[in-house]
């Protein structure tokens, strides 16, 4: 397989996370920090330390990005 230079810019933006994935991210992450990284309940769904870890790699995903990340979220992980 190979990419071919003009496709790469359109690889990078299906793989960047959308704005509300990231501002879910942040949340979820600010409020298992609060809680000692123990469960959450966020928009009535239920999170551990599996899903922080999938949120934490759509908040570096976005940084990398260049995607604005919520001020606090930047300064508690950035």
């Amino acid at each position: 397989w190979s990419i071919y230079p003009t496709q790469i810019q359109a690889i990078v933006d299906a793989m960047k996370p959308n704005l509300d994935e990231v501002q879910d991210a942040a949340d979820i992450l600010l409020a298992a920090q609060q809680a000692d990284w123990g469960p959450i309940q966020h928009k009535g769904e239920l999170h551990d330390r599996a899903t922080y870890r999938y949120y934490w790699e759509i908040l570096q995903k976005a940084k990398l990005s260049g995607i604005a990340i919520p001020s606090a979220a930047a300064q508690a992980f950035f």
